[in-house]
């Protein structure tokens, strides 16, 4: 995945700034304050000796076990850190890097999906993981169906990402959308998210930037996933054929405006296996995990471990308060570290404390969630949760804007920003709650006093 370079552009850090704070986001519940989240771009690379060779890894969290399997020609660093993130505030999460990347040893060659999943459970047998939950995007969901056929016992329950069927009924990506994965040019991403989700995409490379820049992948070893996906495509491979026998309770999710993975082999997969949930999102493609990543985070964590409790409105607008006072206090520290920089300040500057600010308000996005209010309360609320997750989208994409994108971000973020208070104030007016005024002097001083 190419990575940007770019300065921090001042000009555009204010408006970041009000496009997120502005919508009242924030980590409610007495949640750890934004230095106490788990960022997994800090977490240290280790390296496991395994029976199929070393794999490098990272860990980050608490919670039962989540193994990320990761795509073809990614790395552990393509994971969007956010996401991630994310998902380590209620499991512990394992990422890695597949056979031949990084640390990780290459398998004997010819390469298959079958070879790759028997490695990823000798990883999970020398981490003592047990019996783990497991979420495979695109290759790394090829993988995860034969880790659940070829070892049972490792899977608890399987999440299915933008992934193909293995029984010769795929419907084959073009090689011009393949290719593109694999290209060092800035419309790398462009592969990932539809057309008119230009910051979406954006939001990824500047969020991926957070990790310490990271060698990409051997030509050699992409190659090898590729006649490895190809004969996954074609039925070649047993667990492929076997994949009905999956008995764990699987979701089948994806982006209804995937370039790269027909919808047809979403509803194929999910007719395979036995009982099994599809989820499709509008206006998502292949990155739909990223783009429409509270929703999707949210839905994993029920899948996986169940539904919260819902709470009394008593309950919700004490959590909603503590979180609104987090998130002003996140963005205090994130404008103090953003003043901070320096023409010398590199793209990982800016990313870290993005994502930092980002993660703080996706914790409130999923403490909103949580809450289980249903009726125009719960529309209110998933309302304000679907506006600031476009105003996390336009904060992660600041450290990536180039050209049309970058002349007009400061009217979209501003524009987010007003949508984002709208709606959290219509929010606030079902908790019973009085509006949010921003200070009229400044979009920088935060007041936590009259909320």
């Amino acid at each position: 995945m190419h990575r940007r370079n770019n300065r921090w552009v001042p000009s555009l850090v204010v408006a970041a700034l009000a496009a997120v704070t502005l919508s009242g986001c924030g980590s409610g519940n007495g949640a750890p304050s934004p230095s106490k989240l788990a960022a997994v771009a800090d977490a240290p690379v280790q390296v496991a000796q395994t029976s199929r060779g070393n794999v490098a890894y990272r860990i980050i969290g608490s919670g039962p076990s989540l193994v990320l399997i990761m795509g073809y020609s990614g790395t552990m660093e393509t994971w969007d850190p956010h996401f991630v993130d994310t998902l380590a505030r209620h499991f512990r999460v394992v990422i890695f890097d597949n056979t031949g990347t990084g640390k990780t040893a290459a398998l004997h060659s010819p390469l298959t999906i079958d070879a790759m999943a028997n490695q990823t459970s000798a990883l999970m047998t020398a981490l003592h993981l047990g019996s783990s939950n497991v979420l495979g995007w695109s290759m790394g969901g090829m993988i995860a169906q034969a880790l659940a056929v070829l070892h049972p016992a490792q899977v608890r329950r399987l999440v299915l990402c933008a992934t193909f069927p293995g029984n010769g009924t795929t419907v084959k990506p073009s090689q011009k959308n393949i290719d593109a994965l694999t290209s060092q040019n800035s419309a790398t991403p462009t592969v990932l998210f539809p057309a008119d989700q230009v910051l979406a995409a954006d939001a990824f490379l500047g969020s991926v930037a957070a990790y310490p820049v990271s060698a990409p992948v051997r030509a050699s070893t992409v190659a090898a996933q590729g006649g490895a996906s190809l004969a996954w495509f074609n039925g070649q491979d047993v667990a492929g054929r076997q994949t009905p026998r999956i008995s764990v309770p699987t979701l089948v999710a994806d982006g209804a405006n995937d370039h790269l993975d027909a919808l047809a082999n979403d509803h194929g997969l999910s007719a395979l296996i036995p009982h099994s949930r599809l989820v499709l999102y509008p206006d998502a493609g292949h990155g739909f995990l990223f783009q429409e990543g509270a929703e999707f985070t949210f839905l994993v964590r029920t899948f996986l471990v169940g539904t919260p409790t819902p709470l009394s409105v008593t309950q919700m607008r004490q959590r909603y308060l503590a979180g609104f006072r987090t998130e002003l206090s996140a963005g205090s520290q994130w404008e103090t570290a953003a003043k901070a920089l320096t023409s010398k300040s590199t793209a990982r500057d800016l990313a870290r404390i993005d994502v930092s600010l980002a993660d703080v308000a996706g914790a409130f996005d999923d403490e909103l969630l949580s809450f289980g209010a249903t009726g125009s309360l719960g529309a209110a609320l998933s309302a304000s949760v679907s506006a600031n997750e476009r105003n996390v989208n336009d904060l992660l994409a600041l450290g990536a804007l180039s050209g049309a994108t970058a002349k007009n971000y400061k009217a979209t973020s501003a524009h987010d920003g007003a949508v984002g208070l709208a709606l959290s104030n219509a929010l606030r007016r079902r908790l019973n709650l009085p509006p949010y005024t921003p200070p009229a002097t400044t979009t920088t001083t935060r007041s936590l006093n009259n909320l």
